[in-house]
């Protein structure tokens, strides 16, 4: 008997350490070094992030085939419009073909500045998507969140608003 309760003890210890090391991989949005991050426009043109240095920047790390960061985008889109007072620079990121990106760009027209990660989202720490980041205008990472959010709720714009001003 004593046998038995030890190894569900051992089990049971294992398993809350595989669910804390897959929630803090999957769940928690990984700290990120902008600059490291190498970035092309869909022409094959480098971009730097610092580009947008001295404006709020959104960014959203997201995938083709994840339907929660297609169903995301055209509120993105929607939220860069009803954002634009305050100069929010709204950059979507993938790490996916370009011919796919430049279709979704078609389909959005220029409502999205999407742009191409050279380096594979699991090399920089992103497994779950979408992935977002917002920055003050300062550079200050004021939010971080994986999965997506309610970007059309007025209390998140609100938010949004309040975040980026600091």
């Amino acid at each position: 008997m004593k046998k038995s309760a030890i190894n569900t003890a051992i089990l049971i210890i294992f398993v809350l350490c595989v669910s804390v090391f897959v929630y803090k991989r999957y769940n928690v949005p990984p700290a990120i070094d902008l600059p490291e991050i190498s970035l092309t426009d869909l022409n094959g043109h480098k971009v730097s992030l610092n580009a947008y240095a001295g404006r709020p920047l959104f960014l959203s790390f997201f995938a083709t085939w994840c339907g929660p960061c297609m169903r995301e985008l055209p509120e993105l889109a929607d939220l860069r419009m009803k954002l634009s007072d305050e100069h929010l620079q709204l950059v979507c990121i993938s790490d996916e073909p370009i011919e796919r990106l430049l279709a979704l760009q078609a389909h959005f027209g220029g409502q999205l500045i999407i742009l191409h990660s050279a380096k594979n989202f699991h090399d920089i720490g992103i497994y779950t998507y979408p992935t977002n980041y917002i920055f003050n205008a300062k550079g200050n990472k004021v939010y971080e969140k994986v999965n997506p959010d309610d970007w059309e709720n007025p209390d998140m714009i609100r938010n949004i608003k309040q975040l980026i001003e600091k």
